[in-house]
């Protein structure tokens, strides 16, 4: 009932090519808000941006969105659609400012991380306030 209520459904994501132009990967997941794709790889969650295959008999298939991706948890044990439900109601119960001081800035082993909080569409007043303009 909370996959449902959540928007989540199981689909399958293709990556590659990779060496050769015929090789290819398939693999298993959830989709959440039609674009965003969350697996499990060897104990990984992971998630990636995706694009739907516009065809009518692939209605659960999509394509690796060339985001690079995002490594959220490792050792992550049971089903991916527990596992994804239950890290999105983490997510969802956070602010901004939140995840930015608890996750990001404590992420172990990482090198600087070069964000763009401010992009074209995103304003700034001469009192230095940011302007909604989405």
């Amino acid at each position: 009932m909370t996959e449902w209520v959540m928007g989540l459904e199981r689909v399958s994501m293709v990556q590659g090519p990779y060496d050769l132009p015929h090789m290819y990967e398939i693999c298993e997941g959830i989709l959440y808000d039609h674009q965003y794709f969350f697996y499990l790889e060897n104990g990984i969650l992971c998630l990636r941006h995706v694009k739907k295959v516009e065809q009518s008999y692939h209605t659960h298939l999509y394509l690796d969105g060339e985001s690079g991706g995002l490594q959220l948890a490792e050792g992550v044990q049971g089903e991916v659609m527990q596992v994804v439900t239950e890290i999105i109601e983490r997510l969802r119960a956070k602010d901004g400012l939140t995840f930015l001081f608890d996750e990001l800035l404590w992420l172990h082993g990482r090198g600087p991380i070069e964000l763009n909080l401010f992009n074209k569409k995103d304003e700034v007043n001469p009192s230095g306030r940011q302007l909604a303009t989405k």
